[in-house]
């Protein structure tokens, strides 16, 4: 048995290098199997990116007539357009109604976005007892390409965001401004707006700190006023009276109350430290990651980043200018070493910050405006970013060996000053020389002060809520954007913040590293490859072996392996070029090359071994399924679509198609390996390798003599081949 098997193959592998014929039509077999994944992958590799989808021409016409608002012309059509021209996310084509109509029917432009003749008449009713809402028109070309459709949506989604850009410029800069005073003259007093965006950015920082403190002074002076209350009678009653008990118990409570409040203010200063080195840690991580991302296929990962970085940053300075202050603020009247090497250390950080605030922003605008990455200002990005780290680092170090003993003398110093006015107060002599009215002067002013401090502790925690979301709103707007600090300083902010301001920032995660589009899809290309080459090895090659005199009597099994092992070796040469051309042509980032190889290669078995069994056991028919299994795995694999989104009756089969497993795992091979899904591929397609076997070797005999009637029939009917 053994000795005819390889006598077929053998004789098949002489055959192919005898004939020139064979060999130059088994080298087409080998290599035009990869061609389809190197063709359709390259045909897909981003076509997302704002370079490829620019090439989609969209009409966007324009009937805006403009309205007047408050006494001033206002025509946001006009400043939409303009603000498009400059925009080259879709192929935009500006024109009028008209053509735009004829184009639009004729299949030349996929979508048009018409903007209506009342719109700016719509958006301005905003502030008239009769508010409406605008719109515009969205028309979309459904016929086109199925695809086209869903990136014409995008450019709808881009002219909104455009829109709601441009809203909030032209209502501060022309409608609020009469509505509020201060925004009538934000031009000329620009720098107040500033100095009141720092105020409010350094009062949302400090708010702990100020209701502790004010909270302790409003207690301690109502302590003090209860003292003077009580030696009121004692003292206009009798000369000799004895105030050091009486003084003694409001001074343990003030002492107390003292010794809390200052102890809860210097730890502050070691909690901002420890969360300014925590966000200082994650600053290093993210410039590390936008380090990576220097071609051409990241760049729109890298603007992304970039974004984040400068949102970091600016946190990070938020945090520092307050307790630069504060530092100050302690050290003004007595100069202390340690403290004065911390702010010139927290100083230096600011200013390295700001170094590569303004790199971050440069490199933030070369990649939105498609130029490629820098990747010398991304290595001194990162370099800078460790540079924060490391002189953080060093400032918590030394705030641990000298700060906090200089502080916790301070502390000793204010225990020590109250504890000798306590004795002052406690004079004898001095409380006796008070008269009624002194006392009652100072019962008074004491009453003030802790009614004073109490209501301006109430008011700040009442309106806590407001100024932190103020305060990390302005966090994140530029100086230079004047506009947008005055959208979150207006009177009525819930207006602007519902109609038009973004709530909140989305920070993207990718659990696995696909970098591309076409990336995601080499998985399901190169398994329909290896597919598609068995069934073009199946559909030119004989999958019996020739009648010569040494095989005539050959038994179906013997028949049956010796060509499989042609077709198995065939199949494998074809897969090691999909996969070899996968990855050092079109550049597939793979996590795991071995796993591909691996994967490869059960895959190629597998597949082979089912198409040839098909071909071999059936004759023509069983090519013929073989060529319509392309369909319904592609369709019900999960290969293209999520296998969710197919119908019922395709979910149920869709573990029993091997093209759902190869695909499978080729993806781990590509994004990184999940070691239970990696083993079920293997296990899976193993398993139908043996399957496969089985029937070919176990139903040949019983199905020969039908298959064998079928085909001659078939042969006589001249419309077939043997």
């Amino acid at each position: 048995m053994f000795k005819n098997i390889k006598l077929i193959y053998q004789r098949d592998i002489k055959a192919i290098f005898k004939y020139k014929a064979a060999l130059l039509t088994i080298t087409a077999l080998c290599v035009l199997p990869c061609l389809y994944t190197l063709v359709n992958v390259k045909a897909i590799w981003n076509p997302y990116t704002s370079q490829e989808v620019s090439k989609i021409p969209v009409a966007v016409v324009n009937n805006d007539q403009g309205t007047t608002v408050q006494g001033k012309q206002m025509n946001l059509g006009n400043q939409i357009i303009a603000q498009l021209k400059h925009n080259n996310q879709i192929g935009w084509r500006f024109v009028d109604s008209k053509t735009a109509q004829k184009k639009d029917r004729a299949g030349k432009y996929y979508a048009e976005i018409r903007i209506p003749q009342n719109f700016s008449a719509d958006l301005g009713s905003m502030v008239t007892d009769n508010p409406k809402k605008a719109h515009i028109d969205y028309i979309a070309d459904t016929k086109a390409s199925p695809m086209s459709y869903k990136i014409t949506e995008a450019a709808s989604k881009t002219l909104l965001n455009t829109i709601k850009k441009q809203f909030i410029y032209q209502v501060n800069s022309t409608i609020f401004s009469y509505l509020n005073v201060a925004g009538k003259k934000a031009g000329d007093n620009q720098s107040e707006i500033l100095n009141l965006k720092d105020l409010i950015i350094n009062l949302g920082d400090s708010m702990e700190l100020a209701t502790n403190t004010l909270g302790d002074i409003s207690e301690a002076t109502s302590g003090l006023a209860m003292v003077f209350s009580e030696l009121k009678p004692v003292v206009a009653a009798s000369s000799d009276v004895n105030i050091n008990q009486a003084v003694g118990m409001s001074n343990q409570r003030l002492i107390k109350s003292v010794n809390h409040s200052v102890n809860q203010s210097f730890s502050n200063v070691q909690t901002s430290l420890n969360s300014i080195q925590s966000d200082a840690t994650r600053l290093r991580t993210l410039t590390s990651q936008l380090n990576k991302l220097t071609t051409p296929a990241t760049r729109n990962q890298a603007s992304g980043l970039a974004g984040q970085i400068l949102s970091q940053i600016k946190l990070l300075q938020g945090q520092i200018t307050p307790l630069i202050s504060y530092l100050q603020t302690i050290n003004q009247s007595r100069r202390l070493t340690g403290v004065t090497s911390l702010i010139q250390q927290l100083n230096d950080v600011n200013n390295l910050l700001a170094s590569q605030l303004r790199q971050i922003s440069e490199l933030s605008n070369n990649l939105n405006s498609g130029r490629a990455a820098n990747s010398s200002l991304q290595n001194k990005i990162a370099s800078q970013s460790y540079s924060v780290a490391a002189s953080l680092n060093r400032s918590l170090s030394d705030y641990n060996r000298d700060v906090k003993s200089e502080l916790n003398g301070i502390q000793r110093n204010l225990l020590s000053a109250s504890n000798r006015a306590s004795r002052i107060l406690n004079n004898v002599n001095d409380i006796r020389s008070l008269n009624e009215k002194s006392l009652d002067t100072i019962i008074s002013g004491n009453q003030l002060v802790s009614s004073s401090t109490g209501n301006l502790e109430n008011q700040l925690l009442q309106y806590r809520g407001l100024i932190l979301q103020a305060s990390n709103q302005l966090k994140l707007t530029s100086d230079n954007n004047i506009a947008d600090i005055i959208s979150i300083l207006q009177n009525n902010p819930k207006l602007m913040g519902n109609a038009l301001a973004q709530p909140f920032n989305v920070k993207n995660e990718n659990i696995y590293r696909v970098p591309s589009f076409g990336e995601a899809f080499a998985p399901t290309y190169m398994a329909l490859s290896i597919w598609v080459g068995c069934a073009m090895l199946v559909a030119v090659l004989h999958t019996s072996a020739p009648k010569y005199h040494r095989f005539k009597n050959l038994r179906p099994r013997e028949e049956y392996i010796g060509k499989l092992l042609l077709f198995n070796t065939l199949s494998m040469i074809q897969t090691m070029v999909i996969v070899l051309s996968t990855v050092f042509i079109l550049r597939v980032h793979v996590e795991s090359l071995f796993l591909m190889v691996m994967i490869g290669v059960v895959s190629s078995l597998t597949f082979s071994v089912i198409v040839y069994t098909m071909a071999s056991v059936f004759g023509n028919l069983g090519k013929a399924l073989a060529v319509m299994m392309v369909a319904f795995q592609l369709a019900g694999s999960g290969a293209i679509y999520p296998i969710q989104l197919n119908p019922l009756f395709m979910r149920i089969i869709q573990p029993i198609f091997p093209f759902s497993y190869s695909v499978s795992g080729f993806r781990e091979a590509v994004g990184g390996p999940n070691v239970g899904t990696v083993v079920l591929d293997f296990f899976v397609l193993i398993c139908m390798l043996i399957g496969g076997l089985i029937i070919g070797l176990f139903m040949k005999d019983f199905f020969k003599r039908v298959t064998a009637r079928l085909l001659n029939d078939f042969t006589k009917s001249g419309i077939g081949q043997p």
